[in-house]
């Protein structure tokens, strides 16, 4: 955390200004951090079932567990956030029209209520451990309508790192709500992917290097001595 924040003294204008002039991984190693795994479930990673052909999204699975790992060694806050399936007056017509225009199947909600436990579950290799927060979100931010902001100010979070999937939705949609919220979001790269390879590039394009750390970095960061 900075000192300034850490004597409980707002930032002036000096200091916002050396912050926002940092590289990512000296940001990352000024600020204090959190994990923030989003949607890495069984159905947007690996696909639509267990015996389906693993996605090509499959390959965030292991800069995701690494960056995991190291967060848990060296006492960072991790935070799991996963899309719930909503029902009746939780759901709407517009949020069906756009997970629609992704490729869900919303047509099955009249006569199915929700996904498989297999679907909604996170994968195996990052299931969430005794003590770590998880949220679900019934939207594409995981911000929106959720206790993540206050969480984060409750732990004097001011640096999210994020790893999931799908980077066009909402992993954009959450790094927008990041800045709106007042938190520094970074980027890590290969812990982040999406199913169209020409939107992943263009999301990733948009967020801009400014907010992208590689796996390595974050590490050798968080386990410094």
């Amino acid at each position: 955390m900075t000192s300034a924040q850490t004597a409980g003294v707002p930032m002036d204008m000096a200091e916002m200004v050396r912050l926002a002039a940092l590289p990512p991984a000296e940001l990352l190693a000024e600020t204090r951090a959190a994990l923030l795994l989003i949607d890495l479930q069984n159905r947007f990673v690996l696909g639509s079932s267990p015996d389906a052909q693993p996605a090509s999204t499959k390959r965030v699975i292991e800069p995701a567990s690494r960056v995991l790992s190291a967060a848990r060694a060296t006492g960072i806050p991790r935070f799991f956030v996963t899309v719930g399936y909503a029902t009746g007056a939780s759901d709407t017509a517009p949020w069906m029209r756009r997970v629609a225009a992704m490729g869900a199947d919303v047509k099955s909600r009249v006569n199915q209520p929700a996904p498989s436990t297999w679907a909604s579950a996170i994968v195996d290799q990052l299931t969430p451990q005794p003590g770590e927060v998880h949220i679900t979100k019934y939207r594409t931010s995981a911000f929106f309508g959720t206790a993540l902001d206050q969480l984060l100010r409750g732990a004097g979070i001011e640096t999210v790192v994020m790893c999931g999937v799908a980077s066009y939705g909402c992993i954009i949609a959450t790094y927008i709500d990041a800045f709106s919220h007042g938190f520094f979001p970074l980027l890590c790269v290969e812990g982040i992917d999406g199913h169209d390879p020409a939107l992943h590039k263009a999301a990733m394009d948009y967020m801009g290097p400014v907010s992208s750390i590689g796996v390595d970095d974050i590490i050798r960061v968080w386990t410094a001595d």
